[in-house]
């Protein structure tokens, strides 16, 4: 998540009203949001508490910061889930790194039920990033609020970022730093394959922006539940 992203969905979710309390689905751990990028603490959640909304984090595993660990598409987890009665669910750049996309769109809506809100983000024009893997979902924002079958679509739009260029800067780096870890990443690419992909896919994005799609929708019919085969 980007600072600009993370200003705008701090600005839509104050917006609608009651949103207490928050599922912040995928919320990877407290050094992440506080420390590895600290805009989604200062510019996102930390304004979110202050206007008295309850945010509760929720990842597949337990770590700090993590409130509630499990996967939303065990119906053990979510039926937990659905009883503590979220208003609102954040799902922001998770979408691309799920194999079963329509499952998880169908648990959110489950989760939250009819009447509650999903505001929810996936890259559109940013480079591959495993996180384990990256299915190349890069939705426009019409299709990213489609993805949410039982749900009226409120808002759809693309937010822009910064271009690798400028994040380079941003982190006090520099051109010949950035081209010398990629040169290293390659060298040991057959260890990290994946490492080495991202690392080389950035160059891409070195004078072009970075962009997601943002998509508010809520919940219109009880979800199907999601079908995972089991």
């Amino acid at each position: 998540m980007f600072e600009a992203e993370a200003n705008r969905l701090r600005e839509i979710l104050l917006a609608q009203g009651e949103i207490s309390p928050l599922l912040n689905l995928g919320s990877s751990t407290r050094a992440f949001r506080e420390q590895a990028r600290p805009h989604i603490e200062h510019a996102l959640f930390a304004p979110l508490r202050a206007a008295g909304v309850a945010v509760v984090h929720s990842d597949l595993k337990q770590a700090d910061g993590v409130d509630l660990a499990g996967d939303v598409i065990d119906p053990a987890v979510r039926a937990g889930l659905k009883r503590r009665g979220f208003r609102a669910l954040l799902i922001a750049n998770m979408l691309e790194h799920v194999r079963d996309r329509e499952a998880v769109t169908a648990a959110c809506e489950e989760i939250v039920g009819p009447g509650g809100l999903i505001l929810a983000t996936v890259p559109s024009s940013f480079p591959y990033h495993a996180d384990p893997i990256d299915t190349g979902y890069r939705p426009a924002p019409a299709e990213l609020a489609a993805a949410f079958a039982a749900s009226d679509p409120l808002l759809a739009e693309e937010v822009t970022g910064r271009t690798y260029r400028e994040d380079i800067a941003a982190r006090g780096s520099s051109l010949r730093r950035e081209l010398g870890r990629t040169l290293g990443f390659g060298l040991i690419g057959f260890a990290r394959p994946k490492s080495f992909r991202a690392r080389l896919s950035r160059w891409r994005w070195y004078r072009r922006p970075y962009v997601v799609s943002l998509a508010l929708v809520r919940v219109r019919t009880a979800a199907r539940p999601p079908d995972t085969g089991r």
